[in-house]
């Protein structure tokens, strides 16, 4: 890993944060990755993770029908199309419903991501562990990590209706790095992320992005064909992001400033060819 090359590629980038691993070297962290902030791109892809390690607890299985954890009845579908989703439909975003959970597509193939869903998410994991979901994170993750429980905390705001993650990018890429470990996740759930999606977006796989060029093509980024096949990358916006590859053993986490001139900073840097070359 050349450091050099890359703290220049950060400072070019103007980000607020950056920190690399490859195992084999020191850590590379660029400005202050301990601070912590709201960190809502991420959350989805937390989400993924505790569903990861919910079918290493054996908790759930991304193939149980959503209708046998959670009360039926929590969409506007028909009582049949409700049946159809299971977990992994509502991971891949392939539900078909719209904001109002009303039909406006197939379901198990129209991709669109919808808060909504997030929520419910949430709901069928506190469901089925009984547990609040930050007491979930706590023991499936924070714990065994020894990340300090105010780095990394998922919270419900009243004021806007919605599930929030407040970390630190230190907290975030310790996950990361306990995703290229795999020992707190399910071995068959991890390969299942890497698999195309069987839906209009193929390459969003259980809150995941598994193809970085497609996902960069789609945010209208050219990508430099040095980024890595088997990248992995966990965002929202593309302000922010965490992305791994076991190709390279490597994990980036990368933090946009509050009000960033440029709305996918995270991202235009994943597409730098520069930055794959300090990282042979």
């Amino acid at each position: 890993m050349d450091q050099l090359a890359i703290h220049r590629i950060a400072e070019a980038a103007q980000v607020d944060a950056l920190r690399v691993d490859q195992r084999s070297e020191r850590s590379f962290v660029f400005a202050d990755t301990a601070r912590v902030s709201d960190r809502d791109d991420l959350l989805p892809g937390l989400i993924g993770m505790l569903f990861a390690a919910g079918e290493k607890h054996l908790f759930v299985e991304r193939w149980d029908a959503v209708n046998h954890i959670v009360q039926p009845e929590w969409t506007k579908l028909s009582k049949w199309d409700e049946a159809k989703l299971s977990v992994e439909t509502l991971l891949d975003m392939t539900t078909g419903m719209d904001s109002d959970l009303a039909l406006a597509g197939n379901i198990g193939h129209s991709h669109t991501y919808e808060p909504v869903i997030l929520e419910k998410l949430v709901e069928i994991l506190e469901t089925q562990t009984a547990q609040p979901i930050d007491e979930i994170l706590a023991s499936w993750l924070r714990d065994p990590l020894g990340i300090e429980p105010e780095h990394c905390q998922i919270n419900w705001d009243a004021q806007t209706s919605r599930w929030r993650l407040s970390a630190s990018m230190d907290a975030i890429h310790q996950l990361g790095i306990a995703m290229l470990d795999a020992a707190l996740f399910d071995g068959s759930y991890l390969m299942a992320m890497r698999e195309p999606a069987q839906s209009s977006s193929p390459h969003f796989r259980l809150l995941w992005w598994n193809d970085c060029q497609a996902l960069l093509k789609e945010r209208g980024i050219a990508p430099p064909s040095s980024v890595p096949g088997d990248l992995l990358v966990a965002t929202l916006s593309g302000k922010e992001c965490l992305a791994i590859s076991g190709e390279l053993d490597v994990a980036l986490t990368i933090s946009a400033p509050s009000q960033p001139t440029e709305t996918h900073l995270a991202l235009e840097l994943l597409a730098s060819p520069l930055l794959w070359e300090a990282l042979p």
